[in-house]
């Protein structure tokens, strides 16, 4: 799957990422103490939907086009985590333009407070030089470093709490992500209070009932599986669905993340039978 993802940017799983994202982040939020957010795959922190790579992939037209599409009484019926994201699009579109989609660190900074840190991870040279021009915020660190060798050294951080958001671009990882599975396993042995938030495309449910087997047998407790299929299992595209892996999420999480994407699902779905949004534990406490 290469994934470059100005390509991919503000399509389904976007939105259902960055959504989940909100809501970890808020929950964080709830408690005084400062955190750390760690991006391992930041990406350019901003995108022009209007450019050629968004353009050429029309990506964006089955997800954030969609919901910034559906009149405000829609809106003001959803779920208050769906109402926060969609007011964070149009403020982003209000300071920039119509056509600007936000990544996951420019959401990242708006959900956090003045005493919380942030350390971004991007290996692409260029990529990565425009996060810089793009995220300048005191809070937040950019580093051009492979996530994979990048996040060992960092965790665990300072304030001993705090959210990792792990979002390869399964280029390099085999089928059901043997070497992903080694970095969960690897980080977590040091800092197993932290709550990490894992993204994985699903294409071939085999592969992914693989991974989630896989995740079982590293012997990590609460670990909870957010799922969005826009299209059936067995659809021949390249991406029927993707989920959000998320161990140790903070209280009441799951019942706030099912909210939201039962709500999200009949908006992005692509047929009008099959697929399926679904929040569940995968291992429990």
């Amino acid at each position: 799957m290469n994934y470059r993802h100005h390509f991919h940017a503000g399509n389904f799983a976007d939105v259902m990422k960055h959504v989940l994202l909100l809501g970890l982040l808020e929950k964080l939020n709830q408690k005084d103490k400062p955190y750390c957010y760690v991006d391992t795959h930041a990406g350019a922190g901003l995108y022009d939907l209007s450019l050629a790579p968004a353009q050429k992939s029309g990506e964006y037209l089955s997800g954030i086009h969609r919901l910034m599409q559906l009149d405000s009484s829609v809106i003001h019926h959803a779920p208050a985590l769906i109402q926060r994201y969609v007011a964070l699009t149009a403020q982003l579109r209000q300071e920039r333009g119509k056509g600007w989609y936000a990544g996951s660190p420019w959401i990242a900074l708006q959900a956090m407070r003045s005493q919380d840190r942030a350390v971004f991870f991007e290996m692409h040279p260029e990529v990565c030089d425009i996060l810089r021009d793009e995220i300048r915020d005191p809070r937040a660190g950019v580093h051009e470093r492979d996530a994979y060798e990048g996040l060992n050294a960092v965790v665990p951080p300072k304030e001993k709490r705090g959210l990792v958001m792990i979002d390869p671009p399964y280029e390099v990882e085999r089928k059901d992500f043997p070497q992903l599975v080694e970095l969960i396993a690897t980080v977590y042995q040091k800092w197993p209070t932290g709550t990490y938030a894992i993204w994985y495309p699903i294409k071939d449910r085999a592969l992914i009932e693989r991974f989630e087997k896989k995740m079982m047998r590293t012997g990590i407790r609460r670990q909870l599986i957010c799922e969005v299929c826009v299209w059936p299992d067995d659809t021949p595209v390249g991406l029927n669905g993707c989920g959000l892996l998320v161990i140790n999420p903070p209280w009441k999480f799951a019942d706030e993340a099912d909210q939201a994407l039962q709500w999200l699902f009949p908006h992005l779905r692509m047929t009008p039978e099959g697929g399926h949004a679904a929040v569940r534990w995968l291992v429990g406490e």
